[in-house]
């Protein structure tokens, strides 16, 4: 049975555990760098259009990361956390204030990507044996940006030229899914 990645419109990992046993095969992710390869794949699709790259955010980029983390501990995939704040009230409540000057007037606000995918991309069963399929970082990174491109919304958050900057935060449920939230401003 393939696993799907799900994906929500209009973008975490926690890290496991250090106690948590690795299971044959799996490989090693770091977060930080799971987070700043999706950031440059997003940014190779923004050059492939001819349209500036985003510089990193840090601060969004830890806001993104405990939207992430939420969603991976209380088990909900959106936009809006189960305490009613949206991605803006998000970074407002950490002191990011998301404000663009368009001719006459402005807009604000963050925009924001999800994406909730797997560690691995099926299960074997062979008597009592469990065989992963894992997926890699850079197959989480390319999975990730791949829909978001294949989708409108997202795609239009990617390539929207108002944007200057952007974090990316990943966390990983204990069901080993992945949940990654990019953030815009």
């Amino acid at each position: 049975m393939r696993l799907q990645a799900a994906l929500t419109c209009a973008l975490c990992l926690v890290a496991l555990p250090s106690a948590a046993v690795r299971r044959s095969g799996e490989p090693e992710f770091r977060v930080s760098s799971l987070e700043r390869r999706v950031h440059d794949r997003i940014n190779d699709e923004r050059t492939d259009k001819k349209v500036s790259e985003l510089e990193w955010d840090e601060r969004l980029s830890r806001i993104a990361r405990a939207h992430s983390e939420d969603m991976a501990r209380r088990k909900f995939f959106d936009h809006v956390n189960p305490d009613g704040r949206s991605p803006t009230e998000r970074g407002r409540a950490a002191g990011y204030e998301c404000r663009k000057e368009r001719g006459t007037f402005y807009r604000v606000g963050l925009g924001e990507n999800l994406y909730r995918g797997s560690l691995y991309s099926r299960i074997r069963i062979r008597g009592p044996e469990r065989i992963y399929d894992w997926n890699s970082p850079e197959d989480i990174a390319k999975q990730s940006v791949d829909g978001w491109m294949r989708s409108p919304g997202h795609r239009r958050n990617i390539l929207e030229k108002g944007y200057s900057q952007a974090g990316v935060g990943i966390a990983i449920a204990a069901d080993d899914s992945v949940y990654i939230t990019q953030l815009f401003c």
